[in-house]
């Protein structure tokens, strides 16, 4: 009896302090200290690579999760426990809490960088900030650790002040020489990391695919400021094509693990991309605004030339397939590939997020009634759409507070007689109060505020994303146009759209 009370208890004791059985073996350990306190400030965030949901974009294709930050300034160490199921890469940010206006280049690197880590599950890493801002590591993966602090920031151009490089200046030739030195050194220390360590295959294939990538990403933004001579104008198409070049000549594809590279992912995508630019030539000033035949073309393109690497193919398969569901109005093209997907990934974990919003936003089509709702405006009154009938409508979705009106004022005092202009607050975390605050009371604006919960009811009612934050519905409740994007310095689709509503 006394055995069995005595495991009871451990078990208790476990869950009390968060032990639960399988949970160490998903968790992974990260401490800070320094012997001093110094003015600095260490974030750490946490990199997914899958896709999930957000408001401002449908799908993203990389979580961050900010984990911890602590203040050198005031404690001399901190540690937290997060979960970690695969090895995956966290993001040490250090910035320094004192005035670097007078640093130079070098200097400011060093006092403000963005370091990676390589953290597997049951990792417990113990970093110590050492005179001169110099870490020294204690845990399992050490030499990884070592290895990526001396070779690898979060991203290539952090060494841009490292390599003198002068944003003033056309020619910075130089810099590709120092790139091409750097990716150098990192194969070399490489091979010599593996002649005493064993790097797993996520580790190995991210140091190759990074390595191989960013040397020539380097030389398109140098190549990029000669041909623009360092002013802000357009590249023709023919000085486009030029840099298209250099990816389609130097990417080469690694293993599926390379995914866990951010620059070989964005390089990936671009070089499944650019042929398509090429064969639409209207895509070649904007290359990342995609028709619908265009984007038909590039997610042929990704299942065909992806199809001996199926991690990376659904990969970007899945980022086609959002892009045609949250970017475009029709969902002719999304509906076609949606089709392809769920044969291709049957058990894909966004399906049902597509499915629903493919029919979300085909229920939105001009002429439809507009789904009704409910919110507080300023005097704490509801106010639905259905009471607002007979007026003609110019519902603008700000995700932040008073976005939007300050360009729309001009349309208001304008077309003021014959349109509502109501501001629905999207906002999340926003309290009323504070809404309420930072209101300009109009004679022809209408503001209303949108709890959580009502902000996922127009998730699901209207879809609402910042690219399309316009809609404008008629005296008689039906949508004239739901799909209208942000365009500066005047916006001729949301006009138009109004002079359509007046003219009913």
């Amino acid at each position: 009896m006394k055995k069995i009370l005595f495991y009871v208890l451990i078990f208790a004791s476990a869950i009390t302090f968060g032990l639960t059985p399988g949970k160490a073996q998903n968790s992974a350990q990260i401490t800070i200290n320094s012997a001093t306190e110094i003015d600095y400030v260490y974030s750490l965030m946490l990199e997914r690579v899958r896709f999930h949901e957000t408001l401002g974009i449908g799908l993203a294709e990389t979580e961050y999760e900010t984990i911890d930050v602590f203040d050198l300034s005031f404690q001399k160490d901190g540690s937290t426990t997060f979960e970690v199921d695969k090895p995956l890469l966290v993001r040490l940010t250090i910035a320094s809490k004192k005035p670097t206006n007078n640093l130079s280049p070098g200097e400011m690197m060093h006092e403000s960088r963005t370091q990676l880590l390589y953290i597997v599950p049951q990792e417990s890493l113990t970093i110590t900030v050492q005179p001169g801002n110099n870490l020294t590591f204690e845990g399992k993966n050490i030499a990884h650790q070592e290895f990526l602090q001396e070779y690898f920031l979060e991203n290539h151009y952090q060494y841009l002040p490292a390599f003198r490089f002068d944003p003033r200046k056309i020619d910075n030739k130089a810099i590709i020489q120092q790139s091409d030195s750097l990716a150098e050194v990192r194969l070399k220390s490489y091979e010599e990391f593996k002649a005493k360590h064993s790097p797993d295959a996520i580790f190995d294939t991210y140091v190759r695919a990074t390595t191989h990538v960013e040397p020539y990403l380097m030389e398109i933004v140098v190549k990029d400021r000669e041909m623009r001579q360092n002013t802000p104008v357009k590249l023709t198409p023919e000085q486009r094509k030029e840099l298209n070049a250099i990816s389609l000549t130097k990417f080469k594809l690694f293993p599926d693990e390379a995914l866990f590279s951010l620059a070989y992912r964005n390089e990936l995508r671009n070089w499944i991309l650019i042929p398509s630019t090429e064969k639409f030539p209207q895509l070649l000033s904007n290359q990342y605004a995609l028709d619908q035949e265009a984007l038909l073309d590039v997610y042929a393109r990704s299942a065909d030339k992806l199809s001996e690497y199926p991690k990376q193919q659904e990969y970007l398969l899945t980022y086609w397939l959002n892009y045609a569901v949250t970017a475009m109005q029709s969902m002719e093209a999304a509906r076609t590939i949606f089709s392809d997907f769920e044969k291709r990934f049957p058990a894909s974990e966004v399906n049902k997020y597509f499915s629903t919003l493919i029919a979300t936003k085909e229920k939105l089509n001009s002429g439809n009634p507009a789904p009704d709702f409910t919110l507080l405006n300023k005097d704490s009154t509801a106010v639905s759409l259905s009471s607002l009938k007979g007026k003609n409508l110019c519902v603008a979705f700000a995700f932040s507070l008073k976005q939007h009106e300050p360009t729309l004022k001009l349309l208001e005092d304008i077309k003021g007689d014959s349109v509502t202009f109501v501001y629905i607050s999207v906002a999340s975390g926003i309290p009323f109060g504070t809404w309420k605050d930072y209101l300009e009371p109009r004679p022809q604006a209408l503001h209303l505020w949108a709890s959580d919960e009502d902000i996922d009811m127009f998730k699901a009612l209207y879809a609402i994303e910042p690219r399309f934050p316009f809609m404008v519905i008629d005296a008689e409740g039906r949508i004239v146009n739901r799909w209208i994007p942000q365009e500066f310095p005047h916006n001729k689709s949301l006009q138009s759209s109004l002079r359509v509503a007046a003219s009913k």
